[in-house]
């Protein structure tokens, strides 16, 4: 596995390490972190869950895609935090 397919990124004080999904690009899997991290997950539950939210806004973002009011109520929350990416 090259360097290219982990990302450690310390983020307010806490470090979060992430691994590549081998069907996203180096640009997708950095902007899926940074949103992931920017959520300041506390646990493996927390993580998990911020991943999943970073990567539906992200695909919702990058290739229009449409979700349930209850996933977009839940996403749309981490358009302040994507302000910088």
């Amino acid at each position: 596995m090259s360097t290219s397919n982990i990302i450690e990124i310390n983020y307010f004080g806490n470090t979060y390490t992430f691994h590549r999904n081998m069907e996203d690009t180096i640009e997708d899997f950095h902007h899926i972190s940074w949103l992931t991290a920017k959520q300041q997950p506390k646990n493996s539950k927390e993580f998990e869950k911020a991943t999943q939210l970073a990567t539906l806004w992200y695909y919702q973002q990058k290739y229009q895609c449409q979700y349930s009011s209850i996933i977009q109520k839940n996403i749309q929350e981490l358009d302040l935090l994507s302000l910088d990416l």
